[in-house]
């Protein structure tokens, strides 16, 4: 099993040593919405069907993974344990109910 707080602390470390962003929040919340927008276009150009049968697969799994990325390394500057965040939204999802078209 993976060490989230370790990950966590490892992004932020590899983003001091590239002299990224470390301070600023708006910054990182416009490159989630730019890493959304990758994810959006991956599927839009995909075939849409179900996830085991997706085409364009890597595309969307990188930006994926770079939105997971930018998500741990903003809980890392904003000193919060991405592990106790995740662990709170499931436990609330539990017994949420959803209401929209989904």
């Amino acid at each position: 099993m993976i060490d989230l707080s370790q990950l966590q602390r490892e992004i932020y470390r590899n983003k001091v040593a590239r002299n990224f962003n470390v301070t600023d929040v708006g910054k990182e919340i416009v490159l989630m919405v730019e890493e959304l927008g990758e994810l959006a276009h991956a599927y839009k150009n995909s075939n849409k069907q179900p996830a085991v049968t997706i085409n364009h697969k890597e595309e969307i799994v990188d930006a994926v993974g770079d939105l997971m990325v930018l998500c741990l390394g903003l809980c890392e500057m904003l000193e919060v344990d991405a592990g106790e965040v995740l662990t709170t939204i499931v436990e609330q999802n539990k017994t949420r109910t959803h209401t929209g078209w989904m």
